[in-house]
């Protein structure tokens, strides 16, 4: 057992190194508040306190944004190695070794990540936190945060936590679908929401909607109301992620349906492939779209709140600045401009064999080029619109909850969301374009061959 896992990792590990990047930047994003508590364990008192206060917001943000990205891509990881699964059952693997296989995959993934990401946060959190409270007055100006013992302790088994739960429906799959079917179909698509996802569906939407996004509206102060509305981008993120098997291939065939197919050959291919595979691109999508919409939401929210405040002529700089966003999203934000290419470069076996049948059947180069190039530029799009749903959601609640003590009107901020989604699509083309150029330089027999 323990050989047939560690072989099948090292067979697919553009696959799995995808997911341990993904997971490790969710890590590190982790171990920013962890070693903010740590150091306030140390010290004790006030510091203690404010340490506790920053640790609630930063996991509130991060957890929810990390568990999202890092189960999209791990379901993704799990399904790209199917037809190996499906091996396994036909040489008489049962199916409740290939799921304890497939677990032990996962922990070996979420394992590495988590003891990377803390690697990382050794040097990285120390100049990043000393940059974001260097013009600040509190004891955080001065201090040196430097993730420890504790700090270790605590992330490595929540990164390992957040890979598991993410993967652990896509590993059950693995051992119980039907092998044949399995090797017919690499990649299944989800086209629906089961039963128990409608169940989590209403369970997030009672507590990130009406408990958590609703929550200003209950406020008696405007302090207390504008205190809540940093959280507001995570509410609406966490929902529109939970019903992302339905809304995301909706949102892509809707906006996708505006442009003709004759426009061009190459547009026609990468919309019915982008169609087709809809789990590798809802799985593309979620990464750029959880980082996009949480930027997006909180430059927003602060926009909105900054010129309701200033236009009543109460003193105080309401703007928040860049540092002070890393510091709350900086882990989504990282994983929204690195995920949707990951999630390209893990798939690029299966877009590989279909590129080989294009040029087989008579396309261009150049047509097989410019359809990969398309296909990001489809990816990138959805995620936008997604995110655009948060971000109008966010100004509309806490313009009307600022409005309840003073006159305030939604402000959108889309400057960084806007610079998000370039870096986004960069990313994400480079990881498309770039295999494939790899691919094109090869004889296309033996490219069918190796197929």
């Amino acid at each position: 057992m323990i050989r047939l896992i560690l072989a099948e990792l090292r067979h697919g590990w553009t696959t799995w190194i995808g997911l341990v990047l993904v997971a490790a930047i969710a890590a590190l994003s982790f171990a920013t508040g962890i070693a903010m508590l740590e150091t306030g364990l140390d010290v004790g008192g006030e510091i203690l306190d404010a340490s506790i206060s920053f640790l609630s917001i930063l996991l509130l943000l991060s957890i929810p944004a990390g568990a999202i990205v890092v189960a999209a891509v791990a379901r993704l990881a799990i399904d790209l190695h199917r037809p190996a699964y499906a091996r396994w059952l036909l040489s008489g693997v049962g199916p409740g070794q290939a799921t304890v296989v497939v677990l032990a995959q996962l922990v070996c993934a979420g394992l590495v990540a988590g003891c990377l990401g803390f690697v990382i946060s050794i040097p990285v959190v120390p100049v990043f936190l000393h940059a974001v409270f260097e013009t600040d007055s509190s004891w955080w100006s001065s201090a040196t945060v430097r993730p420890g013992a504790f700090t270790a302790m605590v992330v490595v088994p929540l990164t390992l936590a957040v890979t598991l739960v993410g993967g652990l429906r896509a590993a059950v799959s693995a051992g119980r679908t039907p092998p044949l079917s399995a090797l017919r179909e690499p990649a299944p698509e989800s086209k629906h929401m089961s039963w128990w996802r409608w169940i989590l569906c209403i369970v997030v939407l009672l507590a990130a909607g009406v408990g958590g996004a609703m929550a200003p509206f209950r406020a008696d102060e405007r302090s207390t109301a504008i205190s809540q509305f940093p959280l507001l981008p995570a509410y609406l993120t966490a929902i529109v992620a939970t019903v992302a098997p339905v809304l995301s291939p909706a949102v892509l065939r809707a906006w996708t349906a505006i442009i003709p197919p004759r426009t061009s050959t190459t547009w026609f291919l990468a919309r019915n492939q982008a169609r087709y595979h809809l789990g590798r691109s809802t799985a593309s999508v979620t990464p750029l779209f959880v980082g996009t919409a949480l930027l997006g939401g909180l430059m927003t929210m602060a926009a909105t709140t900054g010129t309701a405040m200033t236009d009543a002529g109460m003193p105080g700089n309401f703007d928040l600045g860049i540092l002070q966003v890393m510091l709350l999203i900086g882990g989504p934000v990282a994983l929204g401009a690195t995920g949707a290419a990951v999630v390209l470069f893990m798939s690029n076996r299966t877009q590989g064999a279909e590129q080989s049948l294009l040029r087989a059947s008579g396309a261009t180069r150049g047509v097989v080029v410019a359809a990969a190039l398309w296909q990001a530029v489809i990816h990138v799009v959805t995620a936008a619109l997604l995110a655009a749903i948060v971000i109008v959601g966010t100004a509309l609640i806490s313009g009307a909850a600022l409005n309840r003590f003073l006159p305030a009107d939604p402000v959108y901020d889309l400057g960084a969301a806007a610079a998000l989604v370039a870096v986004g699509l960069v990313l994400t083309a480079s990881a498309t374009v770039l295999p494939t150029l790899l691919r094109l330089r090869e004889p296309l027999a033996r490219r069918l061959a190796a197929e």
